[in-house]
């Protein structure tokens, strides 16, 4: 009797925890931060179109582009990816004025004005 006892409750203990862990595990996915080099990666068929001119940007271009606007979502995020994206701008040697007009182009709503003297921090 003792042994079903303990058996129950260390059943319960196992499902509790894994339901702990799951919750957790869960919470961090939906907050999870895209980092700098995921941006980039997610940005780099965009290179064309702000470099060299390319006549419009590619669907990867702009897919990559919603995403991003999509997963920072918080502003802390969009400081973060906006730094990240201003320091690779001036590396990378873009074309501001084409820089601008990408989310038209591809038709996503931004909150924030894409422009090399931006200050991130506002």
């Amino acid at each position: 009797m003792a042994r079903k006892m303990m058996s129950c409750g260390s059943w319960f203990l196992w499902i509790l925890g894994l339901g702990i862990i799951l919750a957790m595990v869960s919470n961090r996915c939906v907050h999870a931060v895209i980092s700098c080099q995921d941006a980039l990666v997610a940005l780099l068929p965009c290179k064309p179109f702000v470099t060299s001119g390319s006549p419009s940007p590619s669907a990867p271009c702009c897919e990559g582009m919603s995403k991003l606007n999509a997963e920072a979502s918080t502003t802390e995020e969009r400081r973060e990816l906006c730094r990240c994206l201003k320091d690779a701008a001036h590396d990378i040697g873009i074309m501001p004025k084409r820089a601008k007009e990408l989310p038209q182009k591809c038709g996503v709503n931004i909150s924030v004005p894409i422009d090399p003297n931006i200050d991130c921090d506002m």
